[in-house]
């Protein structure tokens, strides 16, 4: 049994950056640094990392279950006790600390309790010595990021053959929920079935309007396999569709590709916005194109890199992340079309295989 490597990677950031503490939380981050989180809820749990040391606070009924993932000294309390004297006991083995980088991610209510136990002279985020850490995926990561992402092809599968007229949008969520279930899935994190008119809302919640001809039906799920995400979208039609429909498909599809084709080590970011943006500008449909090109995909489905205006973030080999460009014309539909890709030493990987082309149904 070992801790991950990740985690003397942050220490020896922690020494170099003067931070005497970092606390962590039942989050993806805690998953990145021991290789397991235990199930987070409103119980104080802490992982505490010192530049030289580590241990953890931990609620007595998990107390077995994380020591048979983690080589680590444990400071247990019971639910009748509080954590107040483990916390305090903890701190007192590392030290107390001058500067504290806290979990971003974790409960506001386990930060207060260690400002009080720990009254450190300055507080700031764990972002900047795990950010770089989790934004290169090891081989083995591309390789939890690849099954994730078969998962999801063989879910969207099943959520193709269930988009006919009369069913509902959200009788079409389940079926996709149980397929990723039944293949395996720890966790379905979204299954956004949104047909016609609610195709141009690109967050929409699966609801009960039926599917009907004439529809263009935007299909976005994910979930999680082992700890690492998947993230797809694909687009299905009942019925032929208009002209104005293809042309857009075609429009999105186009920026898709060629924002994937940018993807290499030393390109940024915000370039391979710039390119997906100003495809879809060329075509007409710049306005339309309301959110971000992509996000880091991970322990998290949403994470750094941020494909984005602004974002001057130097790609490198391991980096994962999705392109997703859309339209959205409201009243009439939307158009997305998602991949996971991983850069690579020369270019890129999509780990996404399902095909790209417009599923019509009669």
């Amino acid at each position: 049994m070992q801790t991950n490597a990740g985690l003397a990677r942050m220490q020896s950031a922690m020494q170099e950056a003067g931070v005497d503490l970092a606390a962590i939380g039942p989050t993806a981050n805690m998953r990145y640094l021991l290789g397991f989180a235990p199930h987070p809820d409103e119980r104080l749990c802490l992982l505490l990392v010192s530049p030289q040391d580590t241990c953890m606070v931990v609620p007595g009924l998990n107390l077995e279950e994380v020591a048979a993932h983690a080589d680590l000294s444990f400071f247990s309390w019971a639910d009748a006790d509080g954590p107040q004297v483990a916390l305090r006991q903890a701190l007192a083995a590392l030290r107390m600390p001058r500067t504290l980088a806290v979990d971003g991610t974790m409960r506001a209510d386990f930060l207060l309790r260690l400002q009080e136990a720990a009254t450190p002279d300055h507080t700031t985020t764990v972002d900047a010595l795990l950010t770089p850490l989790r934004l290169r995926k090891s081989a083995a990561e591309i390789a939890a990021l690849a099954r994730a992402a078969a998962q999801a092809d063989r879910a969207m599968q099943a959520a193709v053959d269930a988009c006919r007229p009369g069913v509902t949008e959200a009788e079409v969520a389940w079926v996709t929920e149980a397929a990723f279930r039944q293949d395996g899935a720890e966790e379905v994190n979204f299954t956004l079935i949104a047909s016609g008119p609610n195709g141009a809302y690109p967050h929409h919640h699966s609801g009960e309007r039926r599917l009907q001809t004439g529809d263009a039906i935007v299909i976005d799920i994910g979930a999680s396999l082992a700890g690492y995400k998947s993230d797809i979208t694909r687009m299905v039609h009942l019925g032929q569709p208009s002209p104005e429909f293809l042309k857009v498909h075609a429009a999105v599809y186009q920026a898709n590709q060629r924002a994937m084709a940018a993807v290499r080590p030393g390109a940024t970011c915000e370039q391979i916005d710039r390119v997906a943006r100003g495809t879809l500008e060329a075509a007409g449909y710049g306005p339309f194109f309301t959110h971000r090109t992509g996000h880091g995909v991970g322990l998290e489905g949403h994470e750094p890199p941020w494909i984005m205006a602004g974002d001057a973030t130097v790609l490198r080999a391991g980096m994962a992340f999705s392109i997703e460009p859309g339209v959205y014309l409201v009243g009439q539909f939307g158009v997305r079309i998602e991949d996971v890709v991983v850069v690579t030493e020369s270019g890129v990987r999509n780990l996404t295989g399902f095909d790209h082309a417009l599923v019509v149904k009669a």
